[in-house]
């Protein structure tokens, strides 16, 4: 058994969070255009972080699980009507198509220093703003392998 989960903004909140706090039967899961990340840092507090809900072990097993973060590449809008803007998100990047690159770069970074493999990758949409229709056509072929 076994499932592909893929979600767009706010369903990239939970996908991600999902992913990150053990992915259940997840066998593939695809984060498209998050407005802001739970970065993979237990030393942050949740929401923004993992502060309590995540440890070593557990994060080398969300890095180990097939994901793929899907980013259009014109989700640049800073005034977005949809887009957290607070301190805590902007540190993340201004608009969703940096903090989806500041996300993947900071499981890359804390992959490697807990020597982890990270089964995840990135990917961008040229073209595709925040669009739920663009970025399900580009994760159709990523959902189904």
């Amino acid at each position: 058994g076994g499932f592909a989960l893929y979600g767009h903004s706010a369903g990239a909140q939970f996908a991600h969070r999902y992913l990150l706090l053990g992915g259940g039967a997840a066998t593939r899961v695809v984060v498209a255009n998050a407005g802001w990340y739970s970065m993979p840092d237990p030393a942050v507090a949740f929401p923004y972080g993992l502060s309590g809900l995540a440890d070593d072990a557990s994060l080398r097993a969300a890095f180990a699980r097939p994901a793929v973060i899907l980013l259009g590449e014109a989700d640049t809008d800073p005034h977005h009507p949809a887009l957290r803007r607070d301190a805590e998100a902007d540190r993340q990047g201004l608009y969703r198509f940096a903090r989806g690159q500041a996300f993947f770069a900071a499981a890359t970074a804390r992959a490697a220093a807990l020597g982890a493999p990270l089964a995840w990758t990135l990917r961008t949409v040229p073209g595709v703003g925040h669009s739920n229709s663009g970025m399900a056509a580009a994760a159709a072929p990523l959902l189904i392998g």
